[in-house]
């Protein structure tokens, strides 16, 4: 069945990138507000923008003999159930709708020059049923894992539970069709694997009871290798096409029994990508995708692994819990630090049975680096520059020259890395004789260069703050800490090429840098000639320990957590448990107690964690079921005294004096009414270009707030589902919010983009290409009338399992914040507003709701937070999606949603929950979401509602709660007014 003849198509098929950003720009989003730009525009643009992000996303693995391009007319035949039923996107709340917009595979191929196989794709359509999603020809079964919250099941072709491949027998029924004559040399066979909201890919994929050994999800089922098999025997070469957004085990690539020549990674390529991917396999494009996680032959190998998915202790009514035991070595800060210190080619490692077998050394554990991908020329790096002062506060550079030197024009990606001085001083960062821990190398800068012809050259400049170099010395200073001694500065192929000068790894260019004494950013302390630099220049306040009862664990890992100093056998600790298994693990009588607090009453709860880098104990007083603040506590988790906060004014009135400005230009703004003059009530209309982040500023939108009621803000935090209230009072619309960011409208709109997938767009390592996905989609809402996206989605690859990676960017914070506040800064561009989504910790979906998460401080602001930190501060992300899970046992940590990111960042942007929440005696209680100043992702959830009153009483009583009333009312009010609803007010 033809569903889409590429009717949105761009005249040649290879469309450039700067094609696509002159066709999106400013021109469109101001052609949109103007009504110049229809919907087909809309549509155009959107088509156009996701083929250049497959284009330019797609990853090439392997180009054996240059199997790679094809010549335009190469006779092909198209395999594979999933070659006809390629996964678009995921599932759930960032889905799309699979509808004629959806172009097929034969077409994109045929349009990019092949002369694809008729019969053969007739046979395959035949086969699934003649139209895609045919649930009665789907082949794969119930499987092992289940349906997810949105009802996937046997017969989607899109669920994440089952492998969908048709028998050998099938194959060799069809031969006939599919080896008609001149169309058996090449063979291009799909292999696909969805992702799902609400849970996770099966990790006991074969049923036999165990992780640890048959299959997972993520690896070939036996249909996929028989079809390898029938390719090999009735093709010269083998073609695959990679169609999963999460990391797959793919050793099958190069293994002699098959004949795979190219692979090349797809992603979810959304509706369109297709075409880009035609373009690619034919020349018309060459690849310049680099991977965005590592993908390692045996994913047991994965210190994660052992740690995610359904995990429940044996006490505290079977509570369930993810430990992030790995700390900071996460994806390819494990693998390469791993390997550097020789972990992989010790005896631990070697004479470990994993599930896969034995391994030894690197290159039998890590398949495919992170940042790694093919071209179809050659490209040399240089560094022509280098302004490293390391200075606090300070900016540095590194300029790299890249030369095409191979026959084919392409983008080269340039990928700078970090390799920071390793236990310098033990004795003040980190656990004392352990030392702040450190992986072998960290992404610090990329970027992309222009389409390079033969021979010709490109200088590209990456820059980084000092300060965004910075550890965070969670057990031993407390703060941001920048340690004394030498740091290179690597340009890497991939994460991989950081060995010595003439090995095999080495990097393109090495630059170097001292630090003579240590950047210790807080105001003062007493670790001898270290600099005391304060808050980084990014931050408002110093950054300090705020999440000290989450870092100390459960009980069972606060020693256990990985280190570099003994890699072995942290993995030894951690592999002595696994995933899925029958419940073991308890929790202290302490935090069992906690979990079960009801009602007003507290407890003072005692636990052990590092300062100074020793062992300590602390006590913190926690609340009904876990939460550390609620508006009846006589203090804040941070020491302050809950009833010294200013009571706010309700209900007045201010007045702007027409024609007048302040010296810094902002409106004149009185409580008083003018006797004379001319003169209006303040409201939103008048605070679309006032800052919020300067005293001043501030102050007028205090004012703004002041004059709502306290009904308003009730309504305004807890009705917040699906829209954000209408304020009269001051002449703020309603504005609806819909899910994302698969497609605007999450499919309820005719006609709309279901874009690639988060990790194509990352894959891109484009920051302009992402802003142009952000416009487009943003131009959608707008022509919806929607005024709040649900999207980006930044959350971590920690686990290629996590259920919803395919909304994810990447297992890097850096990029994934560039990335996706590319995107953000081009949603907002159309007047859109966002709510980045879902911070944090949120990177499993099994069991996602109320799952207490345990993680260090230290991974939590280096990984975790960071994309949400990029976002907010260089891209102006203006709303922030909480997650379903407890952040250690309080659903929203204080010292994560009010310390770090409002207190610290200096951030006013809207908060609300994930789709969660209850009233009465629950832990998802809206009166602890108004605690750390956010609303409620629910329908009339309020927190003066009967249940809740009689749990906890009525919270307006309190001081701090109307304090927190009133910020989240103004945090509202400040989004809004960012708005095209609020500039059309105007």
């Amino acid at each position: 069945m033809k569903k889409c003849n590429l009717r949105r198509k761009v005249s040649s098929m290879a469309v450039s990138a700067a094609m696509v950003l002159s066709l999106i720009g400013t021109s469109s989003v101001t052609a949109l507000a103007e009504g110049t730009m229809t919907a087909d525009d809309c549509y155009a643009e959107g088509y156009d923008v996701n083929v250049q992000l497959e284009a330019e996303g797609a990853v090439l693995l392997k180009n054996k003999e240059n199997c790679l391009p094809l010549a335009e007319g190469t006779k092909v035949t198209v395999l594979g159930a999933m070659s006809y039923n390629y996964v678009e996107g995921g599932t759930g709340s960032a889905g799309g709708k699979d509808d004629e917009n959806t172009v097929m595979m034969n077409d994109a191929f045929a349009e990019a020059g092949l002369d694809v196989n008729a019969d053969g794709w007739s046979w395959l359509e035949d086969q699934c049923g003649g139209t895609r999603n045919d649930a009665a020809s789907d082949p794969g079964g119930a499987g092992a894992g289940g349906d997810d919250m949105f009802g996937s099941s046997a017969g989607d072709w899109t669920s994440y539970s089952t492998i969908h491949e048709f028998s050998a027998d099938v194959y060799e029924d069809g031969k006939d069709a599919l080896t008609a004559d001149g169309y058996t040399d090449y063979a291009i066979v799909t292999f696909s694997r969805s992702g799902a909201e609400g849970a996770s890919p099966s990790m006991d994929y074969d049923g036999d009871g165990s992780t640890l050994t048959g299959s997972t999800y993520l690896e070939l089922s036996q249909e996929e290798k028989d079809l390898l098999s029938f390719c090999k025997e009735n093709y010269g070469h083998t073609i695959v096409l990679v169609n999963s957004a999460t990391a797959m085990e793919l050793g099958f690539v190069d293994s002699e029994d098959y004949n795979v020549d190219a692979c090349l990674w797809i992603g979810h390529p959304g509706e369109a990508g297709v075409v880009g991917v035609g373009t690619i396999l034919t020349g018309r494009t060459n690849p310049s995708g680099r991977l965005v996680d590592t993908y390692a032959y045996d994913m047991t190998t994965n210190p994660t692994y052992y740690n995610t998915d359904d995990n429940r202790y044996a006490n505290a009514d079977n509570q369930t819990f993810y430990q992030y035991e790995e700390g900071i070595y996460v994806g390819y800060r494990y693998y390469e630090t791993a390997d550097a210190v020789g972990y992989f080619d010790a005896d631990e490692f070697t004479g470990h049975e994993f599930k896969n077998g034995t391994a030894a050394g690197y290159e039998q554990v890590v398949q495919y680096p992170f940042g790694y991908g093919l071209s179809y020329t050659e490209f040399t790096e240089e560094i022509t520059d280098s302004q490293i002062s390391l200075k606090a506060h300070e900016t540095n550079s590194v300029t790299v020259k890249v030369t095409n030197t191979g026959d084919v024009a392409g983008k080269n990606v340039v990928e700078l890395y970090m390799e920071a001085p390793y236990q310098t001083d033990t004795e003040n960062f980190g656990i004392k004789g352990v030392g702040l821990e450190k992986s072998k190398v960290v992404l610090v800068g990329f970027d992309k260069t222009d389409v390079l012809e033969p021979g010709a050259s490109q200088e590209v400049t990456i820059e980084f703050d000092t300060d965004n170099l910075a550890s965070f010395d969670n057990f031993g200073q407390g703060c941001y800490v920048l340690e004394k001694g030498d740091y290179k500065f690597n340009v890497q192929k991939d994460a991989h090429q950081w060995g010595e000068e003439g090995s095999e790894n080495a990097p393109s260019a090495t630059v170097e840098a001292a630090l003579a004494a240590s950047i210790i950013y807080d105001e003062s302390g007493d670790v001898a000639e270290a600099e005391y630099a304060g808050a980084r220049a990014s931050d408002v306040s110093v950054a300090k320990n705020a999440m000290d009862d989450v870092t100390a664990g459960d009980g069972n890992m606060l020693d256990g957590y990985l280190s570099r100093n003994d890699i072995a056998g942290g993995m030894a600790e951690i592999m002595k448990h696994t995933s899925n298994e029958e419940p073991n693990e308890t929790v202290s009588d302490g935090i069992a107690a906690v979990l079960a607090l009801t009602g007003t009453d507290s407890y003072d709860y005692t636990f052990e964690t590092y300062k100074k880098g020793e062992k300590t104990s602390i006590t913190e007083t926690l609340y009904a079921h876990g939460n550390n603040m609620m508006p009846f506590s006589e203090s804040t988790p941070d020491g302050q005294d809950a009833a010294a906060v200013e009571d706010p004014l309700w209900d007045q009135t201010y007045y702007v004096i027409e024609g007048e400005t302040t010296e810094s230009g902002l409106p004149v703004v009185t409580a008083e009414e003018p006797a004379d003059g001319s003169y209006h009530k303040l409201t939103c209309a008048d605070m679309v270009n006032v800052p919020i982040d300067t005293e001043e500023g501030l102050a007028i939108w205090d004012m703004l707030a002041s004059e709502t009621s306290m009904a308003e803000a009730i309504e305004v935090q807890g009705n917040a589902g699906w829209k954000v209230a209408a304020v009269n009072s001051v002449d703020k619309k309603e504005e609806i919010a819909v899910d994302g960011p698969g497609e605007p409208g999450n499919g309820q709109y005719s006609g709309g983009t279901w874009f690639t997938c988060a990790v194509t767009i990352a894959s891109t390592w484009n920051r302009d290409l992402a802003n142009s996905q952000g416009v487009s989609y943003g131009n959608q809402c707008v022509l919806y009338g929607i005024g709040c996206a649900y999207a980006p989605a930044m959350n971590m690859h920690r686990s290629p399992f996590g259920g919803r990676n395919f909304e994810y960017y990447s297992e890097d914070g850096l990029l994934s914040g560039q990335i996706g506040g590319s995107a953000v800064a081009g949603i907002m561009s159309t007047g859109t507003n966002v709510f980045i989504k879902h911070c944090s910790l949120n990177d499993g979906d099994t069991n996602r709701g109320g799952n207490t998460t345990w993680a260090n401080e230290q991974a939590i602001r280096e990984i975790y937070m960071v994309p949400y930190e990029i976002s907010i501060k260089e891209y102006g992300a203006d709303g922030v999606m909480g997650s379903l899970n407890r952040i250690g046992m309080s659903w929203f940590h204080y010292g994560m949603y009010k310390t770090m990111m409002r207190d610290e960042w200096g951030w006013h942007g809207m908060l609300i929950t994930d789709g969660d929440g209850a009233a009465g005696d629950v832990y998802n209680s809206p009166q602890a979401m108004l605690c750390i100043e956010g609303s409620m992702l629910s329908i009339s959830n309020y927190i003066n509602s009967s249940a809740t009153v009689e749990a906890y009483g009525d919270p307006t009583e309190f001081v701090y709660a109307r304090y927190m009333l009133h910020n989240v009312m103004r945090d509202a009010l400040y989004q809004y007014c960012g708005s095209s609803d609020a500039s059309e007010a105007e």
